[in-house]
This record gives C-alpha cells, sequence and structure tokens, in this order.
C-alpha cells in the first residue's frame, strides 16, 4: 500500500534527487516567472520588514495602551473607539505597503 502511495507522486514531490528538476519543470510549465529567475535567491526587503514591523509595534500593540490613555468620553459607545480608529490604520496602511512588491513599470523614452 505504502509503495502504490509513493508511485503516485510526481518526481521529486517527496524532497530527493528530483525535487529540484521536477520544481524547476512545474514552474517553467506554470509559471509566468522565467527558471533563471526562479532559480535565484529571493531578496530579502528590509524596508518592508521593519515597515511591518513598526506598524504592528505601534498600531496592533499600541492601541490597548491608547485605550488606556484616552478618556472614554472622547469615544462615545455610539462612535468608534481610539482601537477602531487604530485598527482602520492598519487596514488602510497595510496594502499601501503592500504596494511596495509590485514591480516598477517599465520607462518608455
Amino acid at each position: 500500500m505504502e509503495a502504490a502511495a509513493r508511485r503516485r507522486q510526481h518526481p521529486g514531490a517527496a524532497g530527493g534527487q528530483g525535487a529540484q528538476s521536477g520544481a524547476s519543470f512545474l514552474q517553467a510549465r506554470h509559471s509566468s516567472v522565467k527558471t533563471d529567475e526562479a532559480t535565484g535567491t529571493a531578496t530579502f526587503h528590509l524596508d518592508l520588514w521593519f515597515y511591518f514591523t513598526l506598524q504592528n509595534w505601534v498600531l496592533d500593540f499600541g492601541r490597548p495602551i491608547a485605550m488606556l490613555v484616552f478618556p472614554l468620553e472622547w469615544f462615545p459607545l455610539n462612535k468608534p473607539s481610539v482601537g477602531d480608529y487604530f485598527h482602520m490604520a492598519y487596514n488602510i496602511i497595510t496594502p499601501f505597503l503592500l504596494l511596495k512588491w509590485l514591480p516598477a513599470p517599465p520607462v518608455s523614452p
């Protein structure tokens, strides 16, 4: 039974010797990325990591602190609380940070 399950796996799916060639074959066939680019190491975006870390610390961890600091009279129950505003800011800022990952459009002469 175990041998039959192994036979049905794609070549390289188990992570053995043919894993790289099988992965590059599937990637070259089903991806828009060229094989040369796919085999190169992906760059680590330290700036994005820093921005997301800063955003997480300020807006996620700062939310309960801000709720303790700001008086409740400023945020009546029929209006959003300071935590809700922090959450809205988080949801608005994140897509703009993610736009940095998109490649720049080619410049036409």
